[in-house]
Order: C-alpha cells, then sequence, then structure tokens
C-alpha cells in the first residue's frame, strides 16, 4: 500500500459525523457541486432529470415510423430492429467508456476537495492526475457496471415482453406506458435496481481506495468489497442515506420539472381564449391573455430546472464526499485536529 498523498488525509469521525461532515461540504462548497454536477449529468443524469419534459410517441406513431419492420407477424424482433437494437448497444458502451473517463475526473476532484476540507485553511489548486491514474479509475468504473449488464441482459426479455403487450393491448390507458412497463416487469427491474446501486456502491469505494491506496484497480475493487463485509453498518448507513437522499431530490426535481413542463403544454395548446378586460370605462379592451399565459408557465418551467440542477449539484457533492469519508476512515487516513494545522 502506498503513502496516500499529504494533502489526502483526514480526521476520523463517528458515522453520523462524517455524514454530518460530508453535507456541510456540499452545502457550502460551490465548486464541488459544480463538478458533482457535471459528474452526474454526463453518467446519465441529464436523461433523467429530462424525462418528465419528452413527451412518448404514441401507438400509431410508433407503428406509422417503424411499419412492419419492428415485430413480425408473430410478435418476434425482426432482423432490422436486432440491427437496431445492437447499434444502440454499441452507441451506449462508447458513452458509458468516455462517461467513465471523464467522470474519472470529477471523482479525483472531488475526493481531494472533500479530503482537503478537512484540513482548516484554505484548499490549494487541484492536482491534475496521471494518464494511468484516470485509466484505473475507468477501468474499475467499467468493470463494475459488468454485473449491471448482465442483470440488463436477463431483465431484457421481460421488458421487451411487457413493452410489446402494452403496447397491443394497453392494460390503462390512463397510465404513463413507462409505469406500466415498470410494474408488469417489476420483478425484473427491481433486480436490476438493486444490482445497479450494488455495483455503484462497490465502485465509488473502489475508485477512493485505489486514490488512497493506490494498488491497483483488480485489488481496490476486492477491497471495497472486503470493506463492505467488514463495515457493514457504515457502508449500509452511507450508501441508504445518501442514495435515499438522492432519490428524494431528484423525485422532488422531476415531479417539479413535469409540472412545469404540463403548465407550459397546456397553455401552448389551449384552443379557448383567455379574455382579460384592461382599461377603465369607454378606454377599456379585451385581450387574449394566453401569450402572457405561456410565458409566465415557461418562466416556471425554467426556473424547476434551475432548482433541480442546484438541488442535485448539493446532494451529488454530499454523496461523493460521504463516500470519501468513509473510505478515508476504513483506510485509517488521520491528519491533526484542524486547530493544530499550521
Amino acid at each position: 500500500m502506498t503513502e496516500p498523498d499529504e494533502g489526502l488525509v483526514t480526521r476520523r469521525y463517528g458515522r453520523a459525523g462524517r455524514l454530518a461532515r460530508a453535507l456541510v461540504f456540499g452545502l457550502t462548497d460551490g465548486a464541488a457541486a459544480i463538478v458533482a454536477l457535471a459528474g452526474f449529468l454526463l453518467r446519465g443524469g441529464i436523461v433523467l432529470l429530462a424525462l418528465p419534459s419528452v413527451i412518448l410517441p404514441s401507438v400509431i406513431g410508433i407503428a406509422g415510423v417503424t411499419g412492419v419492420d419492428a415485430i413480425s407477424i408473430a410478435g418476434q424482433p425482426t432482423p432490422w430492429l436486432i440491427e437496431l437494437i445492437v447499434l444502440a448497444v454499441v452507441a451506449a458502451v462508447v458513452w458509458l467508456a468516455a462517461a467513465s473517463v471523464i467522470g474519472s475526473l470529477t471523482d479525483i476532484w472531488l475526493v481531494q476537495m472533500a479530503l482537503d476540507s478537512g484540513r482548516g485553511h484554505s484548499r490549494g489548486g487541484v492536482t491534475l492526475p496521471r494518464t494511468t491514474t484516470l485509466m484505473r479509475l475507468a477501468a474499475i468504473r467499467m468493470i463494475c457496471l459488468v454485473p449491471v449488464l448482465v442483470a440488463f441482459a436477463w431483465a431484457s426479455t421481460r421488458i421487451f415482453d411487457a413493452t410489446y403487450n402494452e403496447l397491443t393491448t394497453p392494460s390503462n390507458l390512463a397510465t404513463p406506458l413507462p409505469l406500466r412497463v415498470v410494474l408488469a416487469a417489476g420483478d425484473a427491474v427491481a433486480v436490476v435496481t438493486v444490482v445497479w446501486l450494488a455495483s455503484e456502491t462497490v465502485a465509488a469505494i473502489a475508485v477512493r481506495r485505489e486514490l488512497l491506496a493506490g494498488r491497483g484497480a483488480f485489488w481496490s475493487i476486492l477491497g471495497a468489497a472486503a470493506q463492505t463485509v467488514r463495515r457493514p453498518l457504515s457502508t449500509l448507513l452511507t450508501a441508504i442515506v445518501s442514495y435515499v437522499a438522492s432519490a428524494a431530490v431528484i423525485g422532488l426535481a422531476l415531479v417539479a420539472t413535469s409540472t412545469a413542463f404540463d403548465w407550459c403544454r397546456i397553455a401552448a395548446r389551449n384552443p379557448d381564449p383567455i379574455a382579460v378586460k384592461l382599461g377603465v370605462g369607454d378606454l377599456s379592451t379585451a385581450r387574449d391573455f394566453r401569450p402572457v399565459v405561456f410565458a409566465l408557465a415557461a418562466v416556471a418551467l425554467a426556473a424547476a430546472w434551475v432548482a433541480a440542477l442546484a438541488i442535485t449539484a448539493v446532494t451529488s457533492a454530499w454523496r461523493s464526499a460521504a463516500f470519501t469519508n468513509e473510505v478515508a476512515d476504513a483506510l485509517h487516513v488521520d491528519a491533526p485536529p484542524a486547530e493544530d494545522v499550521e
């Protein structure tokens, strides 16, 4: 095990203390929040936040675009659809590889920021990593994605069948299609979600063990798995609190953006004029107020998006700092009290 960088040191705290320090870090360090938000968006968060503003095509619309090229009469995918899926998988792999490299760079910055914040004086500039370090961190992220891909491959059949059934014989037209698919293939979706959260937890710990101990991607992943076994309470507390808080915040953000987007859509499609009387007496006139309503709805949507990005940035920085503090405590990477630091 190599000696950690002098700047990457921290005092030991209890479980609650480490989470509290991480929360203070996320709330007070604006630069860290911006970096954390960039990493979250690059790793797919932008897709999640944009979902409420996406209008899914109807069954008739999908049929009009694909015709008979997607599904055969027997209900099986055609070669054209299989080729399209393969291209989508290749594009997803390329995107995941790029996101892992760039996301690993944000991991390095966030770890340095979180641990430097406990030294008791102003933080210096962030040190750029060596290419080998960056590649090892990206490898850790990619390796930890393998169980997720395996779980998704297993669940894809259930999800495909549920989607096909809901497109051909909808169970409830009042419920959005994605929600109906999730309910119909609930066990498959649950397995993918659990495997993804477990893999993400191991990856987060392994990345930080690699930065603090530098033993290589393989041994860092094994060390992360061993740490979850040796410290189950601390690891579960950190993972559950950080993930549940992030999920709650993102859920509120999705509700806010979805509501504001619905206001914009209703205001844009309203065929009936909204008459507003302006003026006094004979100088009064009636004007259509619909453009103003749409403008106000658009402002509300923009405000909801800004708020969603802000709170997502804070929770992402908090989650990163929480795992950093947990790994630093597990590796006994200590520093003197802040008042003793010169």
